[in-house]
């Protein structure tokens, strides 16, 4: 089992306020996006390189993607996954 931080404490107490828990979850999601197209690039054995070269752009834009998803354009994600040798699907999905 993990021990609590003074860290953990921290973040804990700052996500009872709403505004934060929303930036911070908002966050979240665009930090695992640009996890997952790391890991699914890597999966295909491809550098960041090859799949730049792929879709048109360089080593340094593409890490700017995978590091800062948001900022990518849906037509790069597009490029980025056809690099890739699969497709992206956007959903939209309800709340509970």
């Amino acid at each position: 089992m993990k021990a609590t931080t003074k860290w953990d404490k921290y973040l804990q107490a700052q996500l009872k306020n709403p505004e934060v828990r929303r930036g911070f979850e908002a966050e979240t999601k665009m930090l695992k996006l640009g996890l997952r197209l790391a890991e699914q690039r890597k999966r295909k054995g491809l550098t960041q390189a090859e799949v730049a070269e792929r879709i048109g752009t360089s080593a340094p834009q593409l890490c700017r993607t995978e590091r800062r998803p948001e900022r990518a354009n849906i037509s790069t994600l597009i490029k980025y996954a056809d690099a890739l040798g699969m497709g992206l699907e956007v959903k939209l999905v309800a709340r509970r």
